[in-house]
């Protein structure tokens, strides 16, 4: 009998035995990345350093870091789409741009793949005004000042002062100097913290900042405030969401609300790594998987790019531009050559142009006064209906057609040819102009458009040999039809590009001494 008991507990053993061994837990190491920083041009890939390199000509106190994430490129955007509205666009955005899980809130649909793959690429934005949203935002009192952040808020409902009870005592403040406060406390840009404080609430202020407010369930918030909409989740009563968040924490004026706000900001994303407005929008910022992708402050994927735009400008009307700012921007692993803007339009045809100009607005007639169809985006790519189908304001417009099939028109200026895959497209007619790249000769120009019955005069009538380089103001006569030549930059129309032509219309698009015709 003992000994029919001791075979039982051994069997009995030896079953546990395996189940242990079966249902060990087995550990399997998170996916790790190894981060590094280095600041100079030559740190970036070379699909960077040719834009890197035109900025660096442009504003020689400026330095660019570069932050390798480590990450694989294919990875970033798996885990990006992973979940439905982490990343979305305005919900009448091009049909394009919007996925086809047809989830909506509160105005947002979500992104599709290919527009998400544009708006993350970061070499998509390394121009004057895009490269903003790598912009380190952290606070520098020389050169981030009360009087630009008075240029921000100028137009808003933030233009005015405002009393408010604080430690027992009346206290009477311009919303500019809470806002300049909160920069000191946070160690976070003021511009930042004014844009996003704009870019959260509009330039009318909303219900958020309202001081009442009649929730849908009717509850009233009287003396809530909350400038960053933390909390203010879609589910339900946004606004109330919000409000409730601002009870809960006690903030009962706006300088407690845009003080504390921006603290709790700038720990949760600026303190902690995430220093630029690319960073809050796409979290890369972490060694393990665990780290990423999660915390990012919002969904629209346009964010970054607008909120560049607002920093460039405040910067350009304070006229510190050339101040020493640093731009971190992030490099993945294994990058594809591009990511251009989502179209339906085959780029190789000749009558395919893509948009120069950022919110460039499609107009019912070719006229500014005429009434805005939509605004299009910078490189969206358009079929050309009729160059010169129109002659107002001093431009000259074209009949476009977008990929959705709307049909409108846009100034000529704003319009380049897409590449064509012909990779030697030098030269092209726009109704009475012949267009063409600068540094090229007489013979190259005639080879381009292959055309062998021509001639070419200077401006003043002398007629110019084949191996002549062309300049703006030239007439090139084609079978008996004059154009006249315009050589892009050649503002000065002297046959060279030179640093003359380049601050001409830098200046121009700074507004400060236009070009004439």
């Amino acid at each position: 009998m003992k000994l029919h008991r001791k075979k039982i507990l051994i069997l009995i053993f030896c079953v546990i035995l395996i189940i242990q061994i079966i249902y060990i837990p087995h550990s399997v190491k998170a996916s790790t990345y190894t981060q590094t920083t280095k600041t100079g041009i030559s740190n970036f890939p070379a699909s960077y350093q040719a834009k890197l390199n035109e900025l660096k000509s442009l504003y020689p106190n400026w330095t660019f870091t570069a932050f390798n994430t480590g990450i694989n490129w294919d990875e970033f955007i798996r885990e990006e789409t992973s979940l439905h509205l982490r990343n979305t666009v305005i919900k009448s955005s091009n049909a394009l741009w919007l996925d086809s899980c047809g989830q909506v809130a509160s105005g947002y649909a979500c992104a599709s793949t290919s527009i998400l793959k544009y708006y993350s690429d970061p070499r998509n934005f390394l121009n004057e005004s895009g490269i903003f949203q790598f912009l380190e935002m952290t606070y520098n009192s020389n050169s981030q000042t009360e009087a630009g952040v008075k240029g921000i808020i100028a137009s808003t409902f933030m233009n005015t002062t405002v009393t408010f009870n604080l430690n027992g005592k009346e206290c009477t403040m311009p919303y500019s100097g809470i806002i300049m406060e909160a920069a000191k406390q946070s160690k976070m840009s003021p511009y930042s913290i004014a844009i996003k404080i704009i870019q959260e609430v509009g330039r009318n202020g909303s219900a958020s900042v309202s001081g009442h407010y009649v929730a849908k369930n009717g509850t009233v918030y009287d003396n809530y405030y909350n400038f960053f909409n933390y909390g203010a989740y879609d589910t339900g009563d946004a606004i109330a969401n919000g409000l409730e968040y601002a009870k809960a924490n006690g903030w009962t004026n706006q300088y407690i609300s845009i003080i504390e706000g921006a603290k709790k900001m700038a720990n949760s994303y600026t303190n902690a790594g995430q220093n630029t407005a690319y960073f809050y929008k796409w979290d890369v910022v972490g060694t393990e998987l665990s780290q990423l992708f999660k915390h990012q402050y919002m969904t629209n994927i346009q964010d970054p790019s607008s909120q560049a735009k607002n920093l460039f400008n405040t910067y350009a009307k304070n006229n510190l531009l050339s101040s020493s700012l640093n731009f971190i921007i992030p490099v993945y692993n294994n990058m594809p050559a591009s990511n251009n803007l989502p179209t339906t339009i085959d780029t190789t045809l000749p009558n395919s142009y893509y948009l120069t100009g950022s919110d460039v607005r499609l107009r019912q007639a070719p006229t500014t006064s005429s009434s805005i169809l939509g605004t299009l985006k910078k490189n969206e790519v358009v079929t050309v209906l009729e160059f010169n189908a129109g002659t107002a304001n001093n431009l000259q417009w074209a009949k476009v057609q977008l990929s959705n099939g709307n049909v409108g028109y846009i100034a000529n200026k704003y319009l380049a040819p897409c590449n064509n895959g012909a990779g030697n497209k030098i030269a092209k007619i726009e109704g009475k102009n012949l267009v063409a790249i600068p540094g090229k000769t007489i013979a190259e120009i005639a080879s381009s458009l292959s055309v062998t019955n021509y001639s070419v005069r200077a401006g003043d009538l002398r007629p110019l040999e084949s191996n002549y380089p062309l300049t703006t103001g030239d007439k090139f006569t084609i079978n008996g039809t004059e154009y006249e030549v315009v050589v892009l930059g050649d503002i000065y129309a002297d046959r060279v590009i030179d640093a003359r032509d380049y601050m001409k219309i830098k200046n121009h698009i700074m507004g400060i001494s236009a070009i004439t015709m």
